[in-house]
């Protein structure tokens, strides 16, 4: 018997160019060879104690807030270092969206439900002896089904939520990371600035995540 599978996921209006037809996005962008994709996930009232759910008025609603990180493989490059999740946008995407929701999907079992916003967009050049690859990373802040209650473990609509908190259902790929945990924005700040804390970022990584934040605190 197959899964139900969750609903369709929305975005917002001034993200439509993202979800054109990738051959259609791509020749819009003739610059580049590949795409790369992203997706934030944050909890917004991400608890450790027993508080009682912050005032989402208030400055310790912002401050309780927590993203997601997956720790990268260690037989991997850069492992043991953090990331958010996301991947190679396939040529059998249908969007650079479908393809960013699918990497949230396969890399967390979780299901994309809104893309709020465009986080970044960083370019790079990854030579190669038979080629040249021009690379665009788009990351986006997104909201996901299973913090609405909304979406099951198994994929499906409704229940499921109530025996644990959504934070605690993420499912990693064992083959491309080895834990994840939820960050707050102090701790991606220590990673980003001294290099003192328990988190280290490749490349832009680290400050696009402390872009979210700001961008979750409007």
């Amino acid at each position: 018997m197959t899964s139900p599978q969750p609903p369709p996921f929305t975005y917002s209006p001034h993200l439509h160019e993202y979800s054109l037809p990738l051959s259609t996005f791509s020749a819009l962008k003739p610059q580049y060879t590949d795409f790369v994709v992203g997706g934030l996930v944050f909890s917004p009232t991400y608890k450790t104690s027993t508080a009682l759910t912050p005032d989402p008025s208030s400055n310790s609603y912002s401050n309780s807030a927590r993203v997601l990180l997956l720790q990268r493989s260690m037989s991997d490059s850069y492992g043991g270092y953090w990331e958010g999740p996301g991947g190679l946008c396939e040529r059998t995407d249908a969007s650079i969206l479908e393809g960013a929701a699918r990497e949230v999907r396969e890399e967390t079992g979780l299901h994309v439900s809104h893309f709020v916003e465009l986080v970044s967009v960083d370019q790079w050049v990854r030579s190669k002896p038979d080629r040249v690859y021009h690379v665009a990373k788009f990351t986006f802040l997104l909201d996901v089904w299973e913090a609405s209650g909304s979406c099951s473990d198994d994929g499906g609509e409704g229940g499921g939520m109530e025996d644990s908190r959504w934070e605690d259902k993420v499912k990693v790929e064992p083959t491309e990371h080895e834990a994840f945990e939820w960050a707050t924005e102090e701790e991606v700040r220590e990673g980003v600035g001294k290099g003192t804390g328990r988190y280290k970022f490749v490349g832009d990584q680290g400050r696009n995540l402390l872009a979210a934040f700001q961008l979750l605190a409007r």
